[in-house]
């Protein structure tokens, strides 16, 4: 039987969303094949003693005590893993965002030398960072919007005139290396520019300023490494909002899904490729969400690619894996696993 850990929680926006994944990815993992232990990481860093998986509805059952000396906490992990054989034991990252999909814990992982699902320590860390991803984008000839970056230290009034004159508005303001949607605004003019700059800089010291596309997102799921691939159709969030926001996304009920997406079917393998060229160009493994914009005149655009996406009961990742592989939720979590364990290897 092969060790199991799921990690979940973490210090980021999106603690609670990691926790609502964790515990829909223990409650379909197939227990004849792992022993599962779940570990809890609070939003300072620090770390759970490992626990038998909980039978509970409430994704914040999972949240556990935590020695405040992060130092300590992590060494009682690394206890805990002291007898375990890297070959026989598997681990689950269930952090988005900061620390999680940074390759902050990948690194980790790396050091201590035991395999995990999902992107290494350089993909994650590329595609958490917006402007990163961007320059590889444009390096990689792919269609994306018009951007400009600053620095918190690093802007003046020229910057806001190069945002006007180089993309134009309506613009987009967002934190180069936030997971969420956090901090991002819609500007529709610069007299509103500088305070959209100032509010994403809140979230990080780099910010990204892009042209608005007006079209669809559509999100596209792919699992594999290399050129061995397996690209879902795509879905969506149809929404009235100009762009899909943390609100427009969690908690606004008008927001409808459509998945899969009902488009042209040239033009859906025309998504599926563009997709997993982006994909392959941050040198992504394992697994993702690419995220692209899908224009009325029928052209592509990429936004951006999570390398760790929800995997809780609606997120679109795992419900678009389910379809493309025909299967349930416990077929694509062992998908995962044997490629993580078969890079490891």
């Amino acid at each position: 039987m092969l060790n199991c850990y799921i990690l979940c929680g973490g210090p980021s926006s999106e603690h609670d969303i990691a926790l609502r994944s964790g515990l829909n990815i223990s409650k379909n993992l197939d227990k004849e094949k792992y022993d599962i232990k779940m570990v809890y990481i609070d939003k300072k860093g620090s770390f759970s003693k490992a626990y038998e998986v909980i039978e509970t509805s409430d994704e914040f059952d999972l949240v556990k005590e935590t020695n405040p000396n992060k130092a300590a906490s992590i060494m009682g992990f690394l206890e805990e893993l002291s007898d375990k054989d890297p070959a026989n034991t598997i681990i689950i990252p269930v952090i988005h965002g900061t620390y999680g999909e940074d390759g902050t814990i990948q690194g980790f992982l790396d050091t201590i030398g035991f395999p995990y699902i999902g992107n290494g320590l350089l993909p994650s860390a590329i595609c958490m960072d917006k402007v990163t991803t961007n320059d590889i984008f444009h390096k990689n000839n792919l269609s994306q919007a018009k951007y400009l970056y600053t620095y918190k230290d690093g802007y003046g009034e020229d910057f806001l005139d190069r945002c006007e004159s180089e993309i134009g508005f309506p613009l987009i303001v967002k934190p180069s290396a936030n997971g969420s949607s956090v901090g991002v605004s819609k500007v529709e003019d610069k007299a509103d520019l500088k305070e959209a700059l100032e509010d994403a800089l809140k979230y990080d010291n780099k910010v990204l300023v892009e042209e608005l596309i007006d079209g669809q997102e559509i999100e596209i799921s792919i699992i594999g490494s290399g050129s061995n691939l397996d690209v879902s159709h795509p879905a969506a969030y149809i929404t009235n909002h100009t762009f899909l926001d943390y609100d427009a996304k969690y908690f606004d009920k008008s927001t409808v899904e459509q998945l899969p997406y009902d488009m042209d079917k040239d033009d859906e393998a025309a998504a599926m490729e563009f997709a997993k060229e982006c994909y392959m160009a941050a040198g992504c493994e394992g697994f993702a969400r690419v995220d692209i914009f899908y224009t009325d005149d029928k052209k592509f655009y990429i936004n951006e690619i999570n390398t760790f996406p929800g995997f809780t009961p609606s997120s679109f990742f795992a419900r678009l894996a389910m379809l493309m592989y025909d299967s349930d939720f416990s077929y694509v979590l062992d998908k995962l696993i044997e490629d993580g364990l078969r890079r490891f290897n």
